[in-house]
């Protein structure tokens, strides 16, 4: 059975990665991750910026140190400044862990509990760890609420082969390290519809998105400046869609601060899905004149 599981991916500071391997020429992993991730719990509950740095990989602390900067936020107070704890992994079911190169994966199974209401019974947790120099560290965490009945019996029956997906594999490869951003005049999401497309958009040459064939919202790194901004699209249209759509759009959405009218369209993408051009360099304003549209 193919699972495609929508991640839930609940916050920026609740970002993590376990990773449990056991080879007969090396003490087992799984203990060694999971003394990880209970060091990294410990710290989040106890707000410990110095615990938290010391077990949360690199590129993670980069990228959450851009999120909260680039929210006009406090950092790092805002690491810690949310109402959920990160899940005990006590009285999970551990269903697959495997490692590949400087990566790897855990997922467990259970009552996956966040201590904000009630948790889910039958919920699926995945955790992912970085390998830096001959230390394991903490990356990111996801999780799927409430599992469909399906899985439920796949999992009570042993079968086990959607963990084989790609959701629930290490890739392998260390991600890239995001430059840090500046403090933004202006927050910032960008839009992505590459339906039919894959894009690769990068705003002011410090934040980069990318899109396969889907659409979604992300956070702008640094969010825009008064005065003129830079952006860099590379499109390229696939053979195939999964929605049987064609749509290539991308927009940048500034935050205004003013309840009625939130945020303010000041850049947009559009090009003729069967003609092109699918790429893009160029600047665009952001000004009094460009945030009162």
């Amino acid at each position: 059975m193919v699972l495609r599981v929508m991640f839930r991916v609940l916050s920026l500071f609740i970002v993590s990665s376990l990773i449990v391997v056991t080879s007969t020429h090396a003490a087992p992993l799984q203990p060694q991750l999971e003394a990880v991730y209970g060091q990294w719990r410990a710290a989040m509950v106890k707000k410990d910026y110095k615990g938290w740095q010391r077990v949360t990989a690199y590129a993670r602390q980069m990228e959450t140190r851009n999120t909260v900067v680039s929210q006009k936020k406090r950092f790092p107070a805002a690491i810690f400044a949310v109402p959920m704890k990160p899940p005990a992994l006590a009285g999970l079911q551990a269903l697959h862990v495997k490692q590949k190169g400087v990566t790897a994966v855990g997922v467990y199974y259970g009552r996956v509990d966040f201590e904000v209401g009630q948790a889910p019974e039958h919920s699926m947790l995945v955790l992912r760890f970085l390998k830096e120099g001959a230390q394991w560290k903490f990356h990111k965490l996801a999780v799927m609420g409430q599992l469909p009945g399906q899985v439920i019996g796949d999992i009570r029956a042993g079968r086990l082969g959607f963990l084989k997906e790609p959701e629930f594999q290490p890739s392998g490869r260390a991600p890239e390290i995001q430059k840090a951003c500046p403090k933004p005049d202006h927050i910032t999401d960008i839009h992505l519809i590459t339906l039919g497309f894959e894009a690769e958009v990068l705003v002011n040459g410090v934040s980069t998105h990318r899109s396969h064939d889907d659409y979604g919202t992300q956070l702008v790194m640094g969010g825009l400046r008064n005065g003129k901004n830079t952006i860099q699209i590379k499109g390229k249209r696939l053979r195939r869609s999964e929605s049987g759509q064609r749509n290539l759009k991308i927009t940048l959405h500034a935050k205004t601060g003013n309840r009625r009218h939130p945020a303010v369209k000041v850049f947009e993408f559009k090009p003729d899905p069967n003609k092109g051009p699918f790429n893009y360099t160029g600047t665009f304003t952001v000004d009094r004149a460009a945030l009162r549209q």
